[in-house]
């Protein structure tokens, strides 16, 4: 089981990984991290990654001067790299949310990524538009699943039933 879900920006791609998370942590180990949206007074001023074993949180970009730049972001890969060191890659279902142009700024996250497209249980969010080899693999190796308004919730529920399918084939 192999699943990528993409869609524009705002589309609720981190709301689908913790809504899959949520119906299934009792079930399964699950690791892996998602990237959450900071703003203050109703703007967008950066991303955190949270560790969904842990809760742990770190900064991966946020609005500012750096030495790496994505759009008006600054983006601290050294808290990335370090952050990937804590995801568990032996569970049962591995998310990482997302595969995209900041987090691809780090070629210890790109490693970590090809190093997960040999495994069968993981769920990425790809970036909807943005080019990059690692990319060009996902779409062309696992099924995704473009999210719309219409059916993101009908997809989080499909990719649950494939998720916990696979578990059930795994048991047999």
């Amino acid at each position: 089981m192999q699943i990528a879900l993409t869609g524009r920006p705002g589309i609720g791609k981190t709301t689908a990984c913790l809504k899959i998370f949520e119906k299934l942590k009792d079930e399964m180990k699950i690791s892996g991290f998602v990237t959450k949206e900071v703003r203050e007074k109703g703007r967008r001023i950066g991303f955190k990654l949270v560790n969904l074993e842990s809760g742990e949180e770190s900064w991966l970009a946020k609005v500012g001067e750096g030495k790496v730049k994505v759009g008006k972001y600054a983006v601290f890969v050294e808290n990335l790299e370090k952050f990937l060191d804590e995801i568990s890659l032996d569970s049962d279902l591995i998310i990482i949310d997302e595969v995209g142009p900041m987090e691809l700024k780090s070629e210890k996250f790109v490693k970590f990524v090809e190093n997960l497209l040999r495994k069968d249980n993981v769920i990425f969010t790809i970036h909807y538009k943005a080019c990059h080899r690692i990319l060009d693999e996902i779409r062309r190796r696992f099924k995704v699943i473009t999210l719309t308004e219409e059916n993101r919730n009908k997809a989080v529920e499909e990719v649950v039933e494939i998720v916990r399918g696979r578990k059930s084939q795994d048991s047999n």
